[in-house]
């Protein structure tokens, strides 16, 4: 999830998670809700089924907040993680991780990232592994 400017997120006061999925509907999607210099912040939606590229952030730490649905976390080439509504997971600063929705329900989290930095080394840098064969 690359750098988020301040005018493309909600940046509001304040919101309501549930309130934002009713309004942007069926997955797949995301929706910065929060963009600074300092951190930003992403809801995110995907299928069941969806799987990101093991990649990491070389200047950022991420943490996962699950809000609905299941996915497996490889954090750091460790073993998978089960993670379902309340789990919390961080990523940390040039280690590389990777989502796999499992189940047949659609998946949501909040991920957070900081620094939010316009750097040409803080965009994501996928790497080749064998996570999630």
């Amino acid at each position: 999830m690359p750098y988020v400017a301040p005018s493309e997120a909600l940046n509001l006061p304040h919101f309501d998670l549930v309130e934002l999925r009713a309004r942007y509907g069926p997955p797949p999607w995301r929706v910065p809700v929060i963009a600074t210099s300092a951190l930003r912040v992403v809801l995110l939606a995907w299928e069941p089924g969806h799987v990101t590229v093991p990649h990491l952030h070389p200047r950022a730490e991420e943490v996962f907040q699950v809000l609905a649905g299941r996915a497996a976390f490889q954090i750091g080439g460790g073993p998978e993680i089960d993670a379902g509504p309340g789990t919390v997971l961080l990523g940390p600063r040039g280690g590389t991780h990777a989502i796999r929705v499992v189940g047949s329900s659609p998946f949501y989290m909040l991920a957070v990232l900081a620094p939010n930095e316009n750097a040409p080394d803080e965009t994501i840098k996928a790497r080749v592994t064998k996570a999630f064969p």
